[in-house]
Order: C-alpha cells, then structure tokens, then sequence
C-alpha cells in the first residue's frame, strides 16, 4: 500500500482533466490523491474535469473538479480563491496546463500561435503561481512543481519556438520564486520530461513509441512523473528547491536528431 504522505494536504493540478486519456496532468492528480492529498482537478471544460475526478473517487480518492483557462489571470484567481474556501488551504500547486505540438517554423509563425503558447505555457504558471502564493506565504509553508520539458535546456523534439522558449522561460520563472519564498517554507521545483505516455495520443500514432525497451519508453504519468511530484511536495522534503530536474531516461545527454521536425515544420505540418 502506497505511503500516505500527503495526507489532510489540498493539491490544485492544472490541466489534469480527460482521466486516463489525460497524459501527465491527469496521472500526476491520481498520484497525489493515493498519496493521501485532497486534489483540486482543474481544465477547460466540465467534461475533461470529470473524467479525472471520477477515476479518483473511484479508487477511494478525495477529488473536485474546477473549470478555468490558466492563461487568464482572473480565471486564476478566482480558481485558487475557490479552493481555499472550500477546502481551507492550498498546500500544493502543480502547474501542468501547456499548449504543445509541431507549428511552422519561425520564419511562418503566426503571431496568435505565438502568444497563445506563451499565454499558456509561461503566463499560466505565474498566474496560478501568484495566485496560491497569496494563500502560502501567511501559512508559511507551500509546495510549487512546474512541469517543464527537456526543450527548456535543448529544444523540442516535435514542438516549435513558442514551447521551446516557454519552457526555458519556467525555469527561470522556477528559479526566482525559489529564492524569493525559500523564507516562507515554501519550494519551487520544475520538471523537465520528455516522452510522457498518451494513451489517446499513441491510439491515434501507434508508431511514436514502438519497442520494449524501457530506456527508451514513454514515461508513464503516474508512476513515475506523479509520485516525483508526490515526494517533493512531502512536508519534510524541503531541501530541494529552485530544481530543474530531467526525466529523460538519459536522453538528454544525446545530441539528437531534429532533422524530421525542421523538414515537417517547413512543410506546415500541424
């Protein structure tokens, strides 16, 4: 039975609906509630938000769902004041909404493909971030994961320069509020994953992740990028703070290979 370290904790994950079609925000809530925290589901529609809640209810979870776009600043506010006066508290906040796939290259990007993924990716966290902080700082205790990418240390496999930047964005955006609240008993740490399974993803292009070898396998969201996240946001792992960590399978010390991304952006796949 999995150790209960969250326990009376209220978690707020950002797009963490669509239940196990959902990719990593939906696994990341199901760990935390096994681990014991009451979370607060978050994404666009009611539909998303209730496939998540219902699969944790169902395994014997505490879970709520909340409609609201990350991007919006009131949206964001008004999501984390709800929390608070529901549950009490807000003790973890896992920023995971993001806007991602393959777009034109630079020199054909549009701008709203632009500064929809930044709005999203970078304002979202800052957003959701300020929001809770609000909440975190009189308690003197709070616990912050952004989930990143290992394009904010490269580049993208199959994304462009909006996520690209975004990305390295968070890191500093990490970075910052780990000093800035290391005063408080509050940590900030960024996750940087490549690869994370999808089931809904992998139905519709079978071939992305083929073969056995678990090297090289997509991450699974729960079991591994859920109870990372479970474990930094213990109340006595607050010795880790300000962290970009790689979850990468050693991927990341590989050069890589993007010569099909440059070919299939400047046809305008996506």
């Amino acid at each position: 039975m999995d150790e209960r370290w969250l326990e009376g904790m209220v978690a707020f994950v950002t797009g963490a609906g669509r239940g196990e079609d959902g990719g990593g925000g939906a696994g990341i809530a199901r760990a935390l509630a096994r681990h014991g925290a009451r979370v607060v589901v978050n994404d666009l529609t009611e539909e998303f938000v209730a496939a998540t809640v219902t699969q944790i209810q169902q395994r014997g979870g505490e879970a709520w769902g909340i409609v609201g776009d990350v991007s919006r600043s009131r949206d964001a506010e008004q999501m984390i004041t709800a929390t608070v006066e529901r549950f009490g508290q807000i003790d973890i906040l896992v920023n995971n909404a993001a806007l991602g796939g393959l777009v034109p290259s630079i020199e054909r990007l549009p701008d709203d493909i632009w500064h929809r993924q930044a709005a999203v990716d970078l304002s979202g966290p800052f957003f959701m971030s300020r929001a809770a902080l609000k909440h975190m700082v009189p308690r003197r205790f709070g616990r912050i994961v952004n989930i990143g990418s290992l394009a904010g240390i490269r580049t993208g496999f199959v994304s462009g320069a909006p996520y690209t930047t975004a990305k390295s964005g968070l890191i500093g955006l990490t970075r910052q509020m780990a000093i800035e609240f290391a005063a408080y008993g509050i940590t900030v740490n960024v996750l940087l994953p490549t690869g994370i399974r999808n089931p809904a993803i992998l139905r519709r292009r079978p071939d992305l992740f083929q073969g056995t070898d678990r090297q090289f396998g997509p991450l699974d969201p729960e079991e591994e990028i859920g109870k990372l996240v479970a474990f930094l946001a213990r109340r006595d792992v607050g010795f880790i703070s300000g962290a970009a960590i790689p979850l990468d399978r050693g991927l990341g010390s590989a050069l890589g290979n993007f010569v099909e991304y440059a070919r299939r952006s400047r046809k305008g796949i996506g």
